[in-house]
């Protein structure tokens, strides 16, 4: 449709009203369409910029390209929309439900999506950084290569959701839910982790340097390749992880649950593992040059080729423990 047929708001309803669907490419910045039902409707490439949508209804919505920046979303029904490349940036979405839409390449940056759905949603590409998803529901949805660094997903629901090759450097993800999620590549240095559900997550050579994983559940995770340096992983459950070929060089692991890990090649060196359980692991070829392992807990841990120099293993529970040559400690 040519903008210049749209000369207000009042008009556009009423045309929609009367059928029409395709108001593409108009320009309609701070208009008030709070409340308004426009299912359907293409508002591809439209400038709509600061325009009040909140509560309003864009089921099944072209929003492809257009510019919706600081435009209020609020309690806005997106699902199934298709928002494409579209720039959303300041906008606000809270509590927003943009369920099984399309957002690739869309621009969020600085956007507050918190306590929204994004329930299977696409979000390849997408620019996030700075976002507030707190408390957002993000079961399913696919945000691979997304730019998401300094968001804020603390609380959030992640779970089966794939992040591979992510950026979620610096990124708030304390207490978030990430069970089955397939991070496989994606980069969290620095980001906060601490108490965050990653269980049986797919982590698989992500970047996770100095990041922060204090009393995280780990359980059944795949680190395989994965960088810790300098991770914060104190009383975090690690049980049955592995981390074959995994760099955790400097890395916090006290009190740790460690039991049952695939340790194989992994690099532990200067690490602090004081009080950690590494019952029943397997530390075959592990590098630990200065590593703390003050009263852990290594009973029936395997050490075959381990390098133990100037490791620390004061008070250390070694029942059973198969030693570097081999021998079982006695």
């Amino acid at each position: 449709m040519n903008s210049k047929e749209i000369l207000s708001t009042k008009l556009l309803l009423k045309q929609y009203q009367q059928g029409v669907r395709d108001f593409s490419g108009i320009k309609l910045s701070k208009a008030n369409l709070k409340k308004e039902t426009l299912n359907k409707i293409n508002f591809s490439g439209a400038e709509l910029q600061k325009a009040d949508l909140s509560r309003g209804e864009l089921i099944g919505a072209n929003l492809t390209k257009v510019n919706l920046t600081e435009a209020n979303l609020y309690k806005a029904q997106l699902i199934d929309s298709n928002l494409s490349q579209a720039d959303l940036s300041a906008a606000i979405l809270t509590q927003a439900d943009l369920s099984g839409a399309i957002l690739s390449q869309t621009i969020l940056k600085k956007a507050d999506l918190s306590y929204g759905y994004l329930i299977g949603s696409s979000l390849v590409s997408a620019e996030l950084s700075k976002a507030n998803l707190k408390a957002a529901n993000l079961t399913g949805a696919s945000l691979s290569k997304a730019v998401m660094s300094e968001v804020n997903l603390s609380n959030a629901q992640l779970n089966r959701a794939i992040l591979s090759q992510v950026n979620l450097k610096s990124a708030n993800l304390k207490k978030a839910t990430l069970i089955r999620a397939y991070l496989s590549g994606a980069n969290l240095e620095n980001a906060n982790l601490q108490g965050a559900n990653l269980s049986f997550s797919d982590l698989r050579r992500a970047n996770l340097r100095n990041t922060n994983l204090k009393g995280a559940n780990l359980q059944g995770a795949n680190l395989a390749g994965a960088d810790l340096t300098g991770a914060n992983l104190s009383a975090a459950n690690l049980e049955g992880v592995d981390l074959e070929k995994a760099n955790l060089r400097q890395a916090t692991l006290i009190y740790a649950n460690l039991r049952g890990c695939n340790l194989l090649s992994a690099d532990l060196a200067e690490a602090d593992l004081e009080g950690a359980n590494l019952s029943n692991a397997g530390l075959l070829l592990t590098y630990m040059r200065g590593t703390n392992l003050r009263r852990a807990n290594l009973d029936q841990a395997n050490l075959i080729g381990a390098s133990l120099v100037h490791t620390n293993l004061m008070a250390a529970s070694l029942a059973e423990t198969i030693l570097p040559n081999g021998s079982l400690y006695h």
